[in-house]
């Protein structure tokens, strides 16, 4: 979705004529080249904790094979009681050379080139630095997010994660995508995306904004879930699989080929009924992974 260069200030009186037939979009504020930071949203509750919006841009989209071209990082306070972020307190964008060529689709969509990068190598401790005192690490794709940077910095493995995009019942909330860039028109803001820091900056600028869905995603880290697979399952079966929300996981990177869900904790025996219901001792031969934050988006093997 393309936006005007600029507001079309030559169409004010037209505007000003029939404002009903108009609306009025804002860049996400602090996404200026000038924007300064820390920057207080809310007065602090006492109770804040620290996070972490974390984003990639890559040469690829293989989280097991693609390297990291650019990384970008927000930190901020949030409350977890008040359920709100109460400030943005600094922001970081590092490239980093691939020791390749960067494909000329992937210039295309970020404008990262190969002089940008050239020479480039993200600092290990100083990304070490913004992770200290564990906080929670926010993204908008954690599943690509996540494994990608686990790989890249090994010392990030055991931290908590939260996405944006996953972790948000949206279509519940009354949104019919989930597109960062959709969500944030919805909400009345555009900004330059594609862009690893100007990406995180985005998704605090919307979690500040729609507190409802930020609240929701600090539930969704909270929770316990297990992540099952549906072993056993006879090719019959797949259209009751997929309409009960099972995806396919082609075993393309590592031994569990098949069917799999992922369901909160609570949900396992209700599962396992279903299961048994659509093929023969469905349960015994399914497979259960408890998840939490801490363990969830790694990626499937």
């Amino acid at each position: 979705m393309s936006l005007p260069e600029a507001f079309p200030l030559k169409d004010i009186p037209r505007i000003e004529a029939s404002p009903d037939d108009y609306r009025l979009i804002e860049r996400v504020p602090f996404t200026k080249p000038d924007a300064a930071f820390p920057l207080t949203l809310h007065p602090a509750v006492g109770d804040e904790r620290t996070f972490v919006v974390a984003d990639v841009e890559t040469t690829g989209l293989d989280t097991e094979a693609d390297s990291i071209i650019e990384l970008g990082l927000v930190r901020g306070e949030y409350s977890p009681s008040g359920a709100r972020i109460t400030s943005i307190t600094d922001a970081l964008s590092r490239f980093e050379d691939p020791g390749k060529p960067i494909p000329k689709e992937i210039t295309q969509i970020t404008g990262i080139t190969d002089a940008d990068v050239a020479g480039h190598r993200i600092d290990d401790e100083e990304i070490a630095t913004w992770f200290e005192g564990d906080p929670l690490v926010i993204a908008h794709n954690a599943r690509f997010d996540r494994p990608i940077m686990d790989r890249r910095f090994p010392f990030l493995a055991e931290r908590g994660w939260a996405c944006t995009a996953s972790g948000i019942p949206w279509k519940t909330l009354g949104y019919e995508g989930r597109k960062l860039e959709y969500l944030l028109l919805k909400h009345g803001y555009f900004y330059g995306g594609h862009r690893a820091e100007v990406d995180c900056l985005a998704t605090a600028w919307l979690m500040h904004i729609n507190q409802e869905a930020f609240s929701q995603l600090l539930t969704s880290a909270r929770q316990r879930t297990v992540v099952i697979r549906a072993f056993g399952a006879p090719f019959d079966v797949k259209d009751t699989l997929k309409a009960r929300g099972y995806r396919w996981h082609s075993g393309d990177k590592g031994p569990n080929k098949g069917w799999w869900t992922e369901v909160d904790a609570n949900a396992i025996e209700e599962e396992q009924a279903f299961l048994n219901a659509t093929y023969s001792q469905g349960s015994e031969h399914a497979h259960y992974e408890p998840q939490t934050a801490r363990t969830r988006f790694k990626g499937m093997k």
